[in-house]
């Protein structure tokens, strides 16, 4: 393993290839699979693979090298466990293996759409007010290393990003330390009134930054949050709209001049598109039990939360929404919260059909 503490690499800046795949655009090169090319068999030595696929290339790295020497590694996840994943240098300034080349994958590529994404995720963010630095880590640029092989004299290059070092947990580090026999111990969570409070400023920052830096993050995943007052994401998943085929909704000719309100984004009903009420879903453990057992204490939770936001933050609750027919299924008392929020009376509704 090349990546261990003491070791020391000379990086080069490294211009990002466009993201790629997801609605990016096309792959730049033809996709490589092990399965049916028949020259590089599913036994085939992955350093070769990676040697005679190197990443994409945009423009020479640049000629001036610096030292970064790792202080501290980190594994995200384990190789053939948990589906492969980047590994996480600490270190001082003067790799990023991803996939095992197996089963017919071409890891290269995918190293190169991650880094991709996520280099550009980065770098659109940095001018952004309120994000850079706050949301989510500084960013100190994207960076190439040529890496010994067990190939007699053949190297490889490796790309890697430098962010702030954050002396912080994810929320799934929380997770899994109240987690004992495969069970989570909910007394050893922090407290439900916490618990919600970074929920709730998870969901404000992921609004402020896909509409202020028209960056989406697709994996809202608790691996993906730091424990921060505002939550900080990880981006090598997300819909970058600069590259995008398709324009940002705020750009549209008929465009709202701000975000839906949260309440509509992550309703756990119809017209709504929250999954945190079910059972499976990566946050089933973070949130309150009894959100699982009835979706209306997320949707109470939700109005009580956003129905009175700072105007100019979110757009006020739309028709469309508030008289939805869906809502008909709902509690008198969830129905009432909505009427007084603008939805017309059940009579009304009724006349209208």
């Amino acid at each position: 393993m090349p990546y261990q503490k003491g070791v020391e690499l000379r990086i080069r800046r490294h211009v990002p290839p466009e993201p790629f795949y997801n609605g990016h655009g096309r792959c730049p090169r033809s996709h490589v699979g092990l399965n049916h090319d028949l020259e590089f068999p599913l036994e085939a030595d992955p350093v070769e693979f990676a040697l005679k696929f190197p990443p994409l290339e945009t423009e020479p790295p640049d000629e001036e090298e610096h030292t970064f020497t790792i202080t501290g590694v980190k594994t995200l996840r384990r190789f053939h466990i948990d589906g492969g994943g980047a590994h996480i240098l600490v270190g001082y300034f003067d790799g990023d293996e991803t996939a095992i080349c197996d089963d017919g994958i071409d890891c290269m590529m995918l190293a190169d759409a991650d880094y991709a994404t996520e280099a550009w995720a980065y770098e659109i963010m940095q001018p952004v007010e309120g994000v850079a630095a706050k949301l989510v880590p500084e960013y100190f640029g994207a960076w190439t290393f040529a890496l010994d092989t067990n190939h007699p004299g053949r190297q490889r290059w490796v790309r890697m990003i430098l962010l702030e070092l954050l002396a912080r947990e994810t929320i799934l580090d929380k997770i899994r330390k109240a987690t004992d026999d495969n069970k989570v111990q909910q007394d050893l969570l922090p407290d439900e009134k916490t618990r919600l409070r970074l929920l709730r400023d998870t969901l404000d920052a992921e609004r402020s930054i896909w509409w202020d830096a028209e960056v989406l993050h697709v994996d809202l995943s608790p691996r993906n949050v730091m424990v921060e007052p505002d939550g900080r994401f990880d981006f090598n998943q997300a819909e970058l709209f600069r590259f995008q085929l398709r324009p940002h909704s705020k750009h549209r000719e008929d465009a709202d001049p701000l975000p839906k309100s949260p309440i509509e984004r992550y309703w756990p009903y119809s017209p709504g598109g929250g999954t945190f009420t079910y059972r499976y879903e990566p946050w089933a453990d973070w949130v309150p039990p009894g959100w699982l057992e009835d979706g209306e204490r997320m949707a109470e939770w939700l109005l009580k939360t956003w129905k009175d936001v700072t105007p100019g933050k979110y757009l006020p609750l739309t028709n469309h929404f508030l008289n939805h027919s869906a809502h008909a299924e709902r509690s008198k008392k969830l129905q009432a919260t909505l009427e007084k929020l603008g939805r017309k009376p059940a009579h009304e509704l009724a006349d209208m059909d």
